[in-house]
């Protein structure tokens, strides 16, 4: 569309010019001109026009390399989590297939939403490979767990807030155990999944990472959302 519309800037102009020196010209050279600056215009024409054609030939061509990686790869099945009363849905979507570790491929995104309305409440994305949901009883906090090529970490959204709430990180509970449990730094590999509620508040939490001499080193605490109390098992 660009291009066309410097096509009629370029005959406009062209033919101002043209206009203003056919005043100081003779006929037979007004007549030379015109035939110049119509060789010219159609010239410039069919170049815009056979770029134009370049470009939707490369669109085209790019939408099928598109429909091809989709249909080379499987797309990830949407992951489905209902609130206890009902009246929320957490869910993982989606897939990204230009990335994959171990044959797996990230979820698009995550999402909360009411489940009588489909309003988006909380969301984040990328998802990540693996994803799972578990809801606290009374139907307030979600705790969210997913997984990267090396990793695995959880977050808790809160529902009326609509926002998350982060967890205590590797540093903070490596040295709570001392220097033999350091984590290795190269490939510490930290995985803190949330694998139940103790109550509506408290989450339960295992962990594990690979220490400085190679060994995992795992083990499981309770952490208190509202307080930031954390309470090793």
């Amino acid at each position: 569309m660009k291009n066309i519309h410097r096509i009629i800037i370029f005959i406009i102009i062209s033919l101002t010019v043209l206009s203003m020196a056919s005043c100081s010209k003779g006929m037979n050279e007004v007549k030379k001109d015109k035939e110049i600056l119509s060789n010219t215009i159609s010239l410039f024409t069919k170049e815009v026009i056979e770029l134009e054609e370049n470009k939707a030939q490369e669109r085209e061509e790019y939408a099928n390399i598109t429909d091809v990686t989709q249909e080379m790869y499987p797309q990830n099945e949407t992951i489905t989590s209902f609130s206890p009363d009902g009246k929320y849905r957490a869910e993982a979507y989606g897939t990204i297939a230009e990335i994959t570790a171990g044959g797996l491929f990230p979820y698009e995104g995550v999402r909360i939403l009411s489940a009588d309305n489909n309003d988006v409440i909380w969301d984040k994305e990328p998802g990540g490979y693996t994803v799972s949901f578990i809801w606290s009883q009374d139907s307030r906090y979600v705790g969210i767990y997913y997984t990267g090529r090396t990793w695995g970490e959880s977050i808790v959204v809160d529902i009326k807030s609509k926002k998350s709430i982060s967890l205590p990180e590797l540093d903070e509970i490596s040295s709570h155990f001392g220097a033999s449990a350091k984590p290795q730094e190269s490939r510490p590999d930290p995985y803190f999944e949330i694998c139940g509620w103790e109550d509506s508040e408290t989450v339960i939490v295992n962990f594990r990472w690979t220490k400085a001499d190679g060994e995992e080193f795992n083990g499981q605490y309770i952490f208190n959302i509202k307080t930031n109390e954390v309470v090793y098992q």
